[in-house]
């Protein structure tokens, strides 16, 4: 759901206003485990995200099934982006001499593991049809408590919905180092340390469009929380028939 932390309650959709904000644009590298015949050890599968501060939430690397994607050899690192987006990204990161090593497609992908680079876990590569080649990279970072899309893709896997930042935005002891940090401050530090750890390819700020609470005019996260509804089905049609005894000002 869209989550205030300025307001610490969820949000409708008629309660978001966008304004333009600065945000930190990433590539990331996630090194392989087990490439299951299929890549290397020595590969990387690079992602892009907008949202630094939910990388202690990945949990899975999103491919799609129907994309080709290609391994490719830059200095003595070995990176798997989608073929169609080579060209743009490695322009971006600032990749040269460039050897394309091995060509597959993204059904192939499924069951890669991989390592987090702040974190002792192994996570997997997942199938989604989410996935497309409009930007990033064709490999989609995943945090099922962070976004929608995710969260969906990740029921269907089995992930679990970790989310690691609570009510007022700030991280629980489930981001391990992090704990403490306001999500918004969370950024720099994570960026610190995925460069520490050789995983961060690129930083560039960005302007864009970003969802914000109407009340309090800052911005909003995705955050997946226990929502409550009531149900009015049993009494629907009573308040139904009780419309029509209001006088209503104005009448429409």
């Amino acid at each position: 759901v869209y989550w205030s932390p300025s307001s610490e309650t969820a949000l409708a959709e008629a309660e978001i206003e966008y304004h333009d904000v600065k945000s930190s644009s990433i590539y990331v590298s996630f090194k392989v485990v087990d490439g299951k015949n299929i890549l290397s050890n020595s590969c990387e599968l690079v992602i892009w995200t907008t949202t630094p501060w939910t990388m202690p939430a990945n949990l899975a690397i999103c491919a799609g099934p129907d994309i080709e994607y290609s391994v490719i050899e830059s200095g003595d690192r070995f990176f798997v982006i989608a073929t169609e987006l080579i060209n743009t990204v490695c322009e971006t990161i600032g990749l040269e001499d460039i050897i394309v090593v091995k060509r597959i497609l993204g059904s192939d992908l499924e069951g890669i593991t991989y390592k987090h680079p702040l974190y002792d876990r192994i996570s997997p590569v997942i199938l989604g049809d989410h996935v497309t080649l409009d930007a990033g990279t064709g490999l989609v970072h995943t945090a099922p408590g962070h976004g929608e899309d995710d969260f969906i893709v990740g029921k269907k896997y089995g992930l679990d919905v970790l989310c690691p930042v609570d009510s007022r935005g700030y991280l629980t002891s489930e981001a391990g180092e992090f704990e403490g940090l306001f999500y918004e401050d969370a950024n720099k530090v994570i960026l610190n340390r995925l460069n520490e750890e050789n995983a961060l390819l690129k930083e560039i700020e960005i302007v864009h469009s970003y969802p914000h609470d109407w009340r309090t005019k800052k911005p909003i996260i995705f955050r997946a929380t226990a929502q409550w509804f009531a149900s009015i089905e049993h009494f629907k049609e009573e308040i139904l028939n009780a419309i029509k005894n209001v006088h209503w000002v104005p009448s429409w």
